[in-house]
């Protein structure tokens, strides 16, 4: 499989929030870490979520290599190597980054990485009624948007 990405078309987002609920309610999220989250601005629906960066600022700052990528391109946080320092939620230049009090370490967006082993979509790409989340291999981004046009 190619490198693979997480797009969101925002001129289609009607700010619904259902793909936060559905991301918080695969990863057994309670009040707090939104892995996605989508902001209002100036009457825009602006989504924030990890884009799992070809150099991750995350994956630089992290001073326990904690934070790895996958032959598909996903930026990963081994949980039982991250020693809950916010270096890498400090570096990421969206926002992305999280922490889970609870556990006491980094948590991000692996792009439901369990669901795609077993050949489903992202739990945010399969509750949006608008359709504007997108999973695609990096090569075909700019088709999603000219289909879009």
């Amino acid at each position: 499989m190619e490198k693979i990405s997480l797009i969101f078309d925002k001129k289609n987002c009607m700010g619904c929030h259902a793909c936060e609920v559905a991301c918080k309610q695969e990863h057994g999220l309670g009040v707090g870490p939104r892995l996605v989250r989508v902001i209002e601005k100036s009457l825009d629906f602006i989504p924030i979520f990890c884009h799992h960066c070809g150099k991750a600022p995350c994956k630089e700052a992290c001073p326990v290599d904690a934070i790895s990528r996958n032959e598909q391109g996903i930026v990963l946080i081994d949980n039982g190597l991250c020693i809950g320092c916010r270096e890498c939620i400090n570096a990421c230049p969206f926002g992305a980054m999280q922490f889970e009090d609870n556990l006491e370490i980094a948590i991000k967006c692996d792009l439901c990485i369990e669901r795609l082993m077993r050949g489903e979509k992202p739990a945010c790409m399969s509750v949006c009624p608008t359709g504007c989340i997108h999973f695609e291999e990096k090569k075909n981004i700019a088709a999603v948007f000219e289909g879009a046009a």
